[in-house]
């Protein structure tokens, strides 16, 4: 698979700039049901049985909390870890879930087409993860931050495209076509980075870009 051209520093570079937007949307959601649960907390008087609704609320953001924990220990890169069978749709469902606490891009709608013919990829579950929500903010980017985003997978030979684009581009102007294109080779040397370990790679599409994985069956014929 031929790779971009922009280095493995710069693809780096990218993923950590992304990296900490997203960490910054998990810690001011952190911070939010922390304060919920030290208001609800503050309600209960022990001297009376605690009002069942005060309870559910405690247990919802209970959850919740243990739900951002998770996406937390899903940031850090495990430079270390062994690819593994795995169905995309799982990495495309935690994405988005990730991403929607992206400051920047929080409240742009994306619509997720899968084929019929999905097939399991051997890949980094968590590297997996980080490279779609590179190719979400790069769509949104794109998108000037308002546009909906489309998501489509299918398995295409001996891979699956996870492709991801905006309904359109902020600007049309030749200016903003050449800043687009140059930022989205940033965007698919990230994909490469991330992906390396998993014989993957990104590339370049209109109003985004994509990755692709070989095939878990694939991936077995050449080992």
């Amino acid at each position: 698979m031929e790779r971009s051209d922009v280095s493995g520093d710069a693809g780096a570079a990218r993923w950590l700039s992304i990296h900490d937007d997203l960490l910054r949307g998990l810690a001011h959601a952190f911070s939010n049901r922390v304060a919920t649960v030290s208001a609800i907390a503050a309600l209960l008087d022990p001297a009376h049985h605690p009002d069942e609704r005060v309870l559910s609320g405690l247990r919802t953001d209970a959850d919740r909390l243990d739900g951002l924990l998770e996406q937390l220990r899903q940031l850090p890169r495990r430079g270390d870890a062994d690819p593994e069978p795995m169905m995309p749709g799982d990495s495309v469902r935690a994405a988005l879930a990730m991403f929607a606490h992206h400051p920047d891009y929080r409240d742009v709608s994306c619509t997720v087409v899968a084929g019929d013919d999905v097939q399991p990829v051997r890949a980094d579950p968590t590297a997996l993860l980080h490279a779609l929500c590179v190719a979400l903010a790069a769509a949104c980017r794109v998108g000037g931050g308002h546009a909906p985003v489309r998501m489509a997978l299918y398995t295409d030979g001996d891979v699956v495209r996870i492709e991801v684009s905006s309904d359109g581009s902020a600007g049309d102007a030749d200016t903003d076509a050449a800043a687009d294109a140059a930022a989205v080779a940033l965007d698919v040397g990230a994909l490469d980075w991330l992906l390396a370990r998993s014989n993957g790679r990104g590339y370049p599409m209109p109003y985004g870009c994509g990755l692709e994985l070989p095939t878990l069956l694939a991936s077995r014929r050449t080992r």
